[in-house]
């Protein structure tokens, strides 16, 4: 192989590595959790706000005391390497040294919050986890989670429950810290089932184990609701895993290279790619090097140090340089700051403010909020700014001026820079900026306003140097025409310093904004929008309406309740043109949870617009869930390579009712890319659906309220995402949206498709109910390029190890069916012909290009044998099994057949019955009708000719004998036989044919089939097509002794030489040529999704019912068809010349029969 070609194996490799894992970059709440000297130090413990200061004597106790078992539970199963020593408890502000005397030591905060908390002690229970410890992970394996959550009242429990409850917050800290998870199976998931097939063909627990384990004797295993349970009685000598078994004492180890079963269906085994805990635990940056050894060290002693949050301390430093001179920037950044400071930060909050150009200089001192003084802090900045240019703008100086202005009280603050230009930065700068942020430890926000490159490029200046402090990143485009700048710029601004704010403060002590829109003018004069406002909210709801000049505002303001109320809002508008400004304050008893909708008289120029946004603050609800929505991306540095494709950029939206994630909601990412295109306009945004499919690529648990998806193919450019959300709770929809902040991409991506599919995680196999060997295969397309698009192929193989599945042998098997677009849900079935035997299955898809995924989940087969069949196979053979169905299926992962009930399968074979009915009478109505069409015309043209001449026929009676030669009419003879053209009623016609045989017509025999065309093929054995087909004896389909065709009512009738060959030619006797059981198409029992319409239809060779064709016509008849049949005439003598009989091609020693002994004679007119 070429290099290039060893390269690009290695690149897909990483991708799909980094892909499983998580990006490699930092969390997006970054753990300052450091091991030294073999103790945690920096662990932070959030206690919720929520949590009653009555519980304070309770809670602090028990945290303590099930914090000291987890850490001696750690130390036994790092084998001496780890356990904690330092850990902070961030209380809820409300507790106090009087109501709790454990907290006499209290302090002040630093950087520890809610959302940077390792571990979360929540108020609520989670509906699935309850109060027991669990961790959110959103990376994958080898990578620090995102933090641990547990309910409080874990902590209230009595003594007896501690030594559990340690324990189980163990578990729970190894699996965030090192990035294991569960080795057990879990009741009702067929991936991770409790119990699997063992090679032998026995039950044996889903688990890790250094001893072999009975399977539960309580249920059946091969039911997925039974439970692995264990008991005293079989577990002797039992000491691992602790990942599987966290509740018994006796466990206090690790699966390792020497205990670890890679086989089994964990979840740890499919996200770590068969590696063992500790083979996990031993590459963290914790123990490499030989870092933290055990060398015999004893745990240590946890101290414990209690800390309360502090009143946010914010410094807004503003650049004045004459790059704020050009439009209305100036003008609407001094609105910005005037409405920031005067509606959105909270009381209590500290602010200063200070701006810079080449020199900085405090305009406001550091002043704690009131409704006394914010006017007059939200009006310093300077009317006009500087005239230096943008080229001596000193930032260190700002930054050096705020941390003078916050003093010795730096540590926790937050300084919130607003930057021209393109926020670039020189290396040496933001060198020097880091280490002073970061010797204060202070965090850093940044906005870049306005952004005035046309084009521009990724710099990793003050975007990267906030991301570094813990902070975030904005940027505002600059937007204007002529001499005026658009109302986007002043809008977009607010929005940004509304973000960094809740950076600072949190967003729980902003209003919640739940809708903002553009409403552009010179296009309707009335503007209609609707807005959420779901149960959880309602207090302090405000209608804002921005506006670039007062008159672009007309008189019409209205709101419309969900329950159809019109509100004219006349009389409640509030207009502040400092801030370009309307607003309209609803009382909380008028604020509806539902939709609301309102209208707007819009009056802006063409280049204008209005711009509409709803905000509301909770509502004190405890029994209401607050939602609350966080995003992030996988690039904590924000700055992705394009060009390495195995690390792509991710993101991420998780979405929290209380503690429970929201399942369902509708979450969608827009991803726009700022500067203009080569013919002057804008980027348009792309949208992307994040899902929370569980499928580890990225997203790497189903339902639990982390919504993500991998972003490919980005150029190079700098992009800013925004994230909405609408969900529902208890019956109430709802509406969030969150700025995740910006991305700076740089490097070219790869020239050609270099994107593998992802790789299929959830293949489940199924022995089908009620079949013999009929084994179902569901899993969820995995898509083309990652999880977009479709592949081109699946590769399935099949063999009896699975280790010779991972190492690319097995047997191939074909006629899958072809990919579907992800995230489809596909299903097959297979006839599998292989009992009494273990057989292991995986697959993977291919590209158009030849681009392959990583090797799927394995799953096993076993089919016992039936009751009544032969002996199995030979156990050497490797099975090559057929599919027999291939169906896309609903999103529950369920076939849908097998979905539905007794009643609504009644309903539907019901219906398709009534169908075939229908059908097969509108046919031989159509038929009937066309003959009556055609005996009318032929009884006409008969009485036209009924003087030219008349013919007396003679009909041989039953007792003509015919010679050995004529055989092949003798027995058509043998009936009674009627003139061709005498006429039946409807009855006769329908009675003829009881007796005669019936067809059975396929209604796909079409090859339109939606099965695979290896439903008509079985493997494993020695048949072949002809079991599906009928007996190989027997006339098949197409085969030459079987009629073409059956001919349809124009046909007409053949003359008997042309429907009628001689015996020679091998046709039966009897008007239908070939057997019943030869014409089935389908001698097995057919699938459902065949619908098998039985009708009578005449033979190439006969006529109506019980009509047979006389031995011989005239020769001058043969190219005229035989006219339909007509009511019966009087007995009349006519000429015998057009029907009379060949005598020659009767049995010459035959008397010809006379007109005394025939049964009867008919007279007979026609042309």
């Amino acid at each position: 192989m070429a290099p290039s070609g060893i390269r690009l194996k290695i690149l897909v490799g990483l991708l799909l590595l980094n892909l499983l894992r998580g990006a490699s970059s930092s969390p997006p709440t970054a753990s300052r959790v450091v091991l030294r000297d073999n103790g945690y130090e920096g662990v932070v413990v959030a206690l919720d706000e929520a949590l009653p200061a009555a519980a304070c004597q309770e809670v602090l106790p028990g945290l303590e005391e099930v914090l000291r078992v987890a850490s001696t539970v750690v130390f036994d199963a790092s084998r001496g390497r780890a356990h904690f020593r330092l850990v902070k408890v961030l209380v809820p502000p409300s507790w106090t040294t009087s109501a709790c005397p454990a907290l006499a030591d209290l302090q002040n905060a630093t950087q520890e919050t809610w959302d940077t908390a390792d571990l979360r002690v929540t108020l609520g229970r989670h509906p699935r986890h309850g109060s027991r410890p669990w961790t959110l992970h959103t990376r994958g394996c080898g990578h620090t989670g995102d933090y641990v959550s547990l309910g409080h009242e874990l902590l209230l429990q009595n003594s007896s429950h501690v030594p559990a409850n340690g324990r189980l917050l163990a578990q729970a800290w190894l699996q965030y810290r090192y990035g294991v998870f569960e080795e057990e199976g879990v009741a009702g998931n067929p991936v991770h089932p409790p119990h699997h097939r063992a090679p032998d063909g026995s039950w044996k627990p889903t688990t890790c184990a250094n001893l072999p384990l009975p399977p539960t004797s309580t249920c059946d295993p091969a039911n997925l609701s039974c439970s692995f349970s264990l008991t005293p009685e079989n577990d002797p000598g039992l000491t691992s895993s602790f990942m599987a078994f966290p509740g018994r004492p006796s466990v206090r180890d690790l699966c390792d290279e020497g205990s670890h079963d890679r086989w089994a269906p964990t979840r740890h085994n499919l996200i770590c790619g068969g590696k063992s805990v500790w083979e996990v635990m031993r590459a963290s940056p914790d123990f490499q090097n030989n870092r933290n050894v055990e060398a015999g060290l004893r745990e240590g002693h946890v101290t414990f140090t209690y800390v309360r949050p502090r009143t946010p301390r914010i410094v807004l430093l503003v650049e004045d340089t004459n790059v704020m001179n050009v439009q209305k920037r100036w003008d609407f950044m001094r609105k910005a700051v005037r409405k920031l400071v005067t509606y959105d930060i909270p009381d209590g909050h500290s602010v200063g403010l200070v701006v810079f150009d080449s020199v900085a200089a405090t305009k406001h001192p550091l002043t704690t909020l009131s409704e006394a003084n914010r006017e007059k802090v939200g009006s310093s900045l300077p009317r006009n700014p500087s005239q230096e240019g943008e080229h001596k703008r000193c930032v260190l100086c700002g930054l050096r001026e705020a941390l003078m202005l916050l003093g010795q009280d730096r540590p926790g603050a937050h300084v919130v820079l607003v930057a021209g230009g393109s926020g670039a930065l020189d290396d040496s700068e933001a060198a020097a900026a880091e280490r002073l942020l970061g010797a204060a430890q202070v965090t850093l926000h940044t906005i870049v306003y306005p952004l005035t490159e046309k084009y521009p490029r990724p710099n990793g200046g003050l975007t990267t140097l906030a991301t570094r402090t813990g902070g975030h990143s904005y940027i505002v485009p600059d937007e204007g025409i002529g001499e005026d700048s658009k109302l986007s710029m002043y809008y977009n601004l607010l929005d940004a310093l509304y973000h960094a704010l809740g950076g600072v403060a949190g967003h729980g002590a902003l209003p919640v904004k739940v809708h903002a829109t553009e409403h552009p003018g010179g296009r309707v004069p009335v503007s209609e929008g609707s807005f959420l406002v779901d149960a959880a909210l309602g207090a302090d709801t405000v209608f804002t309406i921005f506006y670039y000049d007062v008159t672009h505002v007309g008189n019409l303001i209205h709101l419309v309740s969900p329950q159809g109320q019109v509100i004219d809002t006349a009389n409640m508008q509030t207009e502040d043109a400092n801030m370009n400004m309307i607003t309209v304050r609803l009382v909380e008893a008028q604020v509806v949870p539902g939709l609301w909708r309102y209208k707007v008289a819009n009056r802006a120029d063409s280049h204008q617009a209005l711009y509409v946004q709803v905000t509301s603050r909770p509502r004190p609800r405890p029994h209401v869930p607050k939602i609350s929505v966080r995003g992030w991306t996988s690039h904590g540095a924000s700055i992705v390579n394009a060009s390495d494709i195995s690390s792509p950029l991710a993101l991420y939206a998780e979405v929290v009712a209380g503690v429970k994630g929201v399942e369902g909601a509708n979450v969608t990412a827009t991803i726009t890319r700022l500067g203009y295109t080569t013919n002057g306009t804008q980027h348009p945004p792309h949208h992307l659906n994040l899902l929370d499919n569980g499928l580890t690529a990225p997203d790497m648990r189903r339902n639990d309220g982390v919504y993500s998806r991998v972003v490919p193919d980005l150029a190079a450019g700098t992009y800013s995402i925004l994230v909405e959300v609408i969900g529902e709770i208890e019956g109430t929809k709802f509406a969030r949206h969150v700025r995740v902040g910006l991305v700076d991409v740089v490097g070219s991506p790869p020239a050609r498709d270099v994107l593998p599919p992802a790789r299929v995680v959830d293949l489940r196999a199924s022995l089908l109910p009620d079949t013999v060997n009929q084994v179902g295969f569901i899993w969820t397309a995995p898509g083309g390029d990652l999880d977009y698009g479709a592949a081109s192929r699946y590769v399935v193989k099949v063999a009896h190890n699975q280790r010779e599945l991972t190492e690319g042998g097995g047997v191939l098997m074909e006629d899958w069916p072809a990919p579907l677009a992800a995230p489809a849900v596909q299903q097959h079935t297979v006839s599998w012909q292989e009992y009494e035997r273990v057989s292991y299955l995986s697959l993977y898809a291919v590209d158009e290009v030849g681009n392959t995924a990583t090797l799927s989940n394995i799953v096993s087969v076993y089919v016992p044998a039936p009751p009544t069949t032969t002996a199995a196979p030979s156990p050497s053979v490797v099975p090559a099994v057929p599919a027999n169905t291939s169906a896309v299926m609903e999103g529950s992962g369920a076939p849908v057949l097998s979905s539905l009930g007794s009643r609504q399968l009644a309903v539907v074979f019901g219906c398709l019955g009534g169908f075939v009915v229908v059908v097969a009478l509108v046919v031989c109505y159509c038929t009937a009708a066309h003959r009556r069409h055609r005996k009318a015309a032929a009884a006409k043209k008969v009485h036209e000719a009924q003087d030219a001449y008349s013919v007396t026929v003679t009909v041989a009676s039953k007792a003509t004998d015919f010679p050995d030669g004529k055989e092949a009419l003798k027995d058509g003879l043998k009936k009674e036989y009627i003139s061709p053209v005498e006429s039946w009623s409807a009855s006769q016609l329908l009675g003829g044919h009881a007796g005669a045989k019936r067809a059975s017509v396929s209604a796909r025999s079409d090859n339109t089939s939606d099965h695979s065309a290896s439903t008509k093929k079985s493997y494993g054995g020695s048949s072949g097509p002809a079991e599906y087909y009928g007996d190989a004896s027997q006339y098949q389909y197409r085969h030459p002794g079987y009629p073409d065709h059956y001919p349809a009512p124009s046909d007409g009738y053949p003359t008997p030489t042309e429907g009628f060959p001689p015996p020679a030619e091998g046709y039966p006797a009897e008007a239908y040529a070939v057997p019943l059981e030869a014409r089935s198409y389908i001698s097995s029992q057919p699938s459902d999704s065949f619908l098998s319409v039985s009708c009578d239809l005449p033979p190439s060779s006969s006529g109506p019912p019980a009509y047979a064709a006389y031995p011989a016509y005239d020769a001058s008849l043969r190219s005229a068809k035989v006219p339909p049949p007509i009511p019966p005439k009087p007995k009349v003598l006519y000429t015998p010349e057009p029907y009379g009989y060949d005598n020659a091609s009767l049995d010459p020693h035959s008397s010809t029969p006379s007109v005394a002994s025939e049964k009867r004679v008919r007279n007979v007119t026609m042309v």
